[in-house]
């Protein structure tokens, strides 16, 4: 694949679902042609569906134009985070089942993402929340304290301690802190 990866991107299940940074970057740091160029990676990926968390309407009219579904469900903050995860949760598991893949994308925080990605593992294949917030936090995602609680996982145990622990032995070096 010739498109360059995302630069904060999670392929919680390889080919199926990621979760990643609003193509093109967030906020002020948002790029045109870093925009085309990761849509173009997303569909040369197999995605066929965006689903976007972000409060505006950003991104929406490219994905449009490119011929991608989009499902817009605006998380302005963590309040609304709970009735969020409620609202797609069952989405994915029903998007999952087709043919592609779907991403889901905050705007430059993925702290949210992440944590929608955890909980659908959690809930179609078992994993621990804990684990998977540590997947996404090693992909180079933001894992905050309001995504640990949202999941009912103690984030003083969850980043650091996994994160050193998961490069020790996945690499062979040893990690001290």
């Amino acid at each position: 694949m010739d498109t360059p990866t995302p630069k904060r991107i999670w392929w919680a299940r390889p080919r199926k679902l990621c979760a990643l940074e609003r193509p093109g970057g967030g906020g002020r740091s948002h790029r045109p042609e870093r925009r085309a160029a990761e849509i173009e990676y997303l569909r040369a990926s197999g995605v066929r569906l965006v689903i976007s968390t972000m409060a505006t309407r950003h991104n929406l009219a490219d994905y449009d134009a490119e011929g991608l579904d989009w499902h817009h469900v605006p998380v302005p903050g963590w309040a609304e985070a709970e009735r969020a995860l409620d609202e797609l949760l069952p989405l994915l598991r029903r998007e999952l089942k087709k043919r592609g893949a779907v991403a889901i994308h905050g705007n430059r925080r993925t702290d949210f993402v992440a944590a929608v990605c955890a909980a659908h593992l959690h809930d179609a294949r078992g994993l621990d929340p804990a684990d998977g917030l540590a997947a996404a936090a090693e992909a180079g995602l933001t894992v905050s304290e309001e995504a640990a609680v949202l999941l009912g996982v103690p984030y003083g145990d969850l980043v650091q301690p996994r994160s050193a622990m998961a490069a020790s032995t996945s690499s062979g070096l040893s990690v001290t802190t």
